[in-house]
């Protein structure tokens, strides 16, 4: 080989010289140079022996801890190909990434794109309603359960003890069928699982689009803290409130509203609510309900509705007292303006929106950074006023993420949940109630991710102190996948689960809202059944009997004195295309 080198001006630049031109000769003839020299494969053993002691050397002298490959906090190199088989863990392994394959799955094919945002000068269309029916007969029969497509999609958890939920069941029925008035409420209360209302307006929007838009719900006046959002409304604080938050312990009276935060201004305060601007749901509203209260020498709220004249609200009183102003608007597209307008402190709770059509309200009342106890910093007689005003059909409670982090006992946890579910059933006799168990919470063990140790303690507690007052039971935690299954949620793709291992994703939420909506279609298919051809005045007696739930065979005529279907009517037979159909299991 020889190299021709041009020559080099000493003035050019690094970039301005030629490129060194080298001419390679290869003779096929040339000599055969023979075997390796000896002693070369020597070399090569003696390097690996070398390597091979530096490395037992690491493990055996403390001062080359630094240098040692692997750890025990580290994962055993080849297990997932080796390690889980040797131990039978393989099969467990599979399934558990098999469940979380089709669960990304249902968060990306629930999750389509987002419409445009509307122009609100445009007349653009709202979706078609449905008709409301004619009031039904005292003994005109109930009719069958009409399969969803809904139905087809697998149940990944069943609620524990779904009769309890008989009365929300009834009221849901009567939703269905569009009776007049029929609307079915639900106030979820939680901490920051629900905080963005993302598990809470996954469930509000699928039930919305199957039972009907009964209106948006109940929204505070502002933002407790920064992860206060709600999906399908509109929210513009234009000037703050002064707001006290239930966990804060602020308020001596313990009245802090429906929501748990109350807010006061002696003038200036401002902010606007309103109809969505995109989507299907929550673009109509009938009814705007400013929920307040009533002081001495208290001053005026000034409500507006679009471009229409203000009506002041005096809040004035002799005692303090719990108020609501209703206005009511032609169902559609509106916003309100509520200011605080002078003339003394003013104290207010929030805002409901909704409808008169036959649908579902689902309430996101979220206390983020509560331990469960907070609640009971209500006063008993305030929060039972708030609660009956709003008249819900169901209470969801999904708290103990942040109960993880004290040192309390199990036994005075469930004493403490005992107390919070029976102060807030206490408005209605008794409200139905549904608890739902926390998010699995991860740690990191080296490189694995692992289920913090009171995690299942904490689950088993719930579901101990929920079937004691008789209520449902969500077991969150096992739906997820039961141990390790945060790691694996914030590792899927897309991302389910949130890197400080305690939170969820946007998708994550809409999958987990997804699996109690279809926990909860699984009851309600099976009530159904049960139901089926007795008198619809069965599902007013089931919802005047709140959380005392009848036993499903006095429903079905199998006890003396039970109510019995009407004449000619017949109950459906389990539909065979229903994977969930007559099944209590998972």
């Amino acid at each position: 080989m020889t190299t021709r080198q041009p020559p080099i001006d000493p003035a050019a630049g690094l970039l301005d010289g030629d490129e060194a031109v080298q001419e390679v000769s290869l003779d096929r003839h040339a000599a055969d140079p023979g075997n390796y020299p000896r002693g070369t494969f020597r070399k090569v053993v003696s390097g690996m022996i070398t390597v091979i002691a530096l490395i037992a050397a690491s493990y055996l002298v403390p001062a080359l801890e630094f240098a040692r490959p692997w750890t025990p906090s580290d994962p055993v190199p080849f297990w997932n190909l080796v390690g889980r088989e040797l131990l039978g863990e393989g099969a467990a392994a599979d399934a558990a990434d098999e469940q979380l394959r089709e669960l990304t799955k249902l968060a990306l094919e629930d999750d389509p794109p987002e419409p445009p945002e509307l122009d609100p000068t445009a007349d653009a269309p709202l979706p078609p309603e449905p008709e409301i029916r004619a009031p039904a007969a005292e003994h005109e029969p109930i009719p069958p359960y009409q399969p969803h497509l809904d139905d087809k999609q697998r149940v990944e958890r069943r609620l524990d003890d779904p009769a309890a939920l008989d009365p929300f069941y009834a009221a849901l029925t009567r939703t269905e069928l569009r009776l007049p008035g029929a609307i079915t409420r639900a106030i979820h209360y939680g901490d920051s699982a629900i905080g963005n209302d993302g598990i809470t307006g996954s469930i509000r929007q699928r039930l919305q689009a199957r039972f009907g838009d009964a209106g948006h719900g109940y929204h505070l006046l502002g933002q407790p803290n920064a992860s206060y959002r709600h999906q399908g409304v509109t929210f513009v604080e234009r000037a703050a409130f002064n707001l006290c938050f239930i966990i804060q312990g602020c308020r001596g009276d313990g009245r802090y509203g429906l929501g748990g935060t109350t807010f006061e201004s002696t003038g200036g305060a401002e902010i606007r609510l309103g109809t969505a601007t995109k989507g299907v749901q929550g673009r109509r509203v009938a009814r705007f309900e400013i929920w307040y209260a009533a002081l001495s020498a208290s001053g005026t709220l000034r409500a507006r509705v679009d471009d229409l004249p203000p009506v002041d609200i005096a809040t004035a009183g002799p005692d303090l007292e719990d108020r609501w102003e209703v206005i009511q608007v032609p169902d559609g597209e509106h916003t309100l303006t509520l200011r605080a307008a002078g003339g003394g402190k003013v104290r207010a709770y929030g805002v409901v929106l909704e409808r008169d059509a036959p649908g579902v309200v689902w309430d996101e009342l979220s206390q983020i950074g509560a331990l469960t106890r907070r609640l009971l910093n209500f006063d008993p007689g305030h929060i039972h006023r708030q609660i009956a005003r709003r008249s819900p059909d169901l209470l969801v409670l999904m708290f103990g993420g942040n109960d993880m982090n004290t040192k309390g006992t199990m036994s005075k946890y469930k004493s403490e949940l005992t107390d919070v579910i029976r102060l807030l059933r206490g408005g209605k006799d008794p409200l139905p109630c549904l608890v739902m168990a926390p998010l699995d919470h991860g740690e990191r063990d080296g490189q694995a991710i692992i289920t913090r140790p009171i995690v299942p303690r904490l689950v088993d507690a719930q579901r101990e102190v929920a079937a004691a007052e008789g209520c449902a039971f969500f077991d969150t935690y096992q739906a997820m996948g039961g141990e390790g299954s945060m790691g694996r949620w914030a590792r899927a793709e897309p991302r389910l689960g949130s890197g400080d291992l305690a939170h969820l994703t946007h998708h994550g939420h809409k999958v987990v809202g997804g699996m109690l909506y279809r926990a909860l279609m699984a009851g309600y298919r099976d009530f159904r059944r049960r139901v089926a051809g007795h008198p619809m005045s069965v599902l007013e007696d089931i919802m005047l009997k709140g959380g005392q739930h009848t036993p499903a065979a006095p429903l079905l005529g199998a006890e003396a004195g039970a109510p019995t279907p009407a004449a000619g009517a017949e109950a459906p037979a389990p539909d065979p295309e229903d994977p969930t159909s007559g099944s209590s299991g998972e």
